[in-house]
């Protein structure tokens, strides 16, 4: 896989524990925790031979919920892979309409995990299907992208004509769950997208080459608010942030939020390696039980991953 900038989800949050080092310790006690359990057995962890110890495997969800107290599937699956050896990130996306077995819970589309049991059970999946040792998680409302945007003052996007009707079409959904209304896009070509249209814009799937180029619009979205932040600098940081938190989960500690921080604070991010599962012709696209869904093979599937993830 090509190296490309980092993803939507992965930047918000790294954006969080950089400002909240920057901080102080205390800040991150505004974060809302929910602890993993400890045990390899309830995580889904069964090492199938060596895994390198100096790489940290850390799950990031991004939810599509309005309301926090609603059982929401995760929009966004990302593996963050972190190599303090090496010292760098490599972030691994998984397709939302992955079919794959939920444990306890029969076959099902990967990002139904989240919806069913939460952060618990969308990592056990994970570490089950695929071999991985994940003991911990992030996730990130995208009501709280909306909130960062809006306090960046916009991004700058250019929206092409067959994506207008299907962003107004979302922009729409999101005006009447919030209760107020923010102006449809009227024209193509490049201009400032506030926090709601930027979520919708990001949403947009039946345009182009379907969730992949949704992905593309993720990261193009992910540039402009890495622009605006930088910026804005240091002094404007700990107010952007903040507006984010109320959005955020997450099972890590103080401690271990800032020992993470502290490791990514010395690492080169110019650049991270990104892959997707499943991987390209291994997998099928299939209808089953009413829903379109990418049954992959597995084995394969988990082999190539531990190849680019572990790979020296």
């Amino acid at each position: 896989m090509k190296k490309r900038t980092g993803i939507l989800i992965f930047t918000i949050i790294l954006s969080i524990l950089l400002t909240g080092a920057y901080i102080g310790f205390s800040y991150f006690k505004r974060l809302p925790r929910k602890e993993l359990p400890k045990s390899n057995e309830e995580l889904g962890i069964v090492p199938e031979g060596k895994i390198d110890k100096e790489i940290y495997n850390i799950a990031l969800f991004g939810l599509d919920a309005r309301n926090p107290d609603v059982s929401s599937r995760s929009d966004s699956i990302i593996v963050a892979s972190v190599n303090r050896k090496a010292k760098n990130i490599k972030i691994t996306s998984f397709m939302r309409d992955l079919y794959i077995p939920i444990p306890g819970h029969g076959e099902n589309r990967i990002n139904a995990a989240y919806a069913i049991d939460g952060a618990k059970l969308a990592v056990k999946t994970i570490n089950q299907n695929f071999n991985l040792d994940i003991r911990d998680y992030i996730t990130v409302n995208f009501e709280g992208l909306e909130k960062l945007v809006d306090a960046i003052g916009g991004v700058e996007i250019y929206v092409k004509k067959a994506e207008i009707p299907v962003l107004n079409k979302y922009l729409s959904e999101l005006n009447k769950l919030q209760g107020n209304t923010v102006a449809d896009i009227k024209k193509e070509g490049l201009q400032i997208l506030n926090g709601r249209q930027a979520v919708a814009y990001s949403r947009i799937r039946y345009v182009g080459n379907g969730d992949y180029e949704r992905t593309e619009r993720q990261r193009r979205v992910l540039n402009q608010i890495y622009i605006k932040i930088k910026a804005q600098g240091m002094s404007k940081l700990p107010e952007t942030i903040s507006k984010v938190f109320p959005y955020v989960e997450t099972s890590l500690s103080n401690t271990q939020i800032l020992t993470l921080v502290t490791d990514i604070m010395g690492f080169n991010l110019t650049e991270l390696e990104e892959y997707r599962i499943p991987v390209d012709k291994t997998f099928t696209p299939k209808k089953i039980k009413g829903m379109a869904v990418l049954v992959p093979d597995i084995p394969k599937n988990k082999e190539l991953l531990h190849k680019f993830i572990y790979e020296k």
